[in-house]
């Protein structure tokens, strides 16, 4: 994802853990009402149910990738900017799938786990 000079991701809570991989920029990072500055080849980690915010306070695009576990988008999802992402999600094009929301055991009597043995 790309965030242009200046901007940021938006104040947000999530239901579940993210990571951040800052690629190149510079920012301001929020989480839990703590600040810190990161840059390309950071990595912060977000605990569900955190408040967080991450700023562009470089003079280039902040680039970073974001992982979240479990699942909050659709498998195949890339957005290459924060507005991309959000048009997907408010069209209901990019939700999550029922699996990687299901615990273990729903999983496994599903089949798409296999159990212990």
């Amino acid at each position: 994802m790309e965030i242009p000079v200046g901007g940021d991701i938006g104040d947000e809570v999530h239901t579940v853990d993210q990571i951040l991989i800052f690629t190149a920029g510079k920012a301001r990072a929020t989480v839990a009402g703590k600040d810190s500055d990161v840059k390309a080849n950071d990595v912060v980690i977000v605990p569900a149910g955190t408040q967080h915010q991450f700023v562009n306070t470089g003079d280039s695009p902040l680039e970073l990738i974001t992982v979240y576990a479990p699942a909050e988008h659709k498998p195949d999802t890339v957005h290459k900017t924060k507005e991309e992402g959000d048009e997907l999600e408010d069209a209901g094009k990019d939700e999550a799938p029922a699996w990687s929301q299901a615990s273990k055991k729903e999983n496994e009597a599903k089949g798409y786990v296999k159990g212990e043995e």
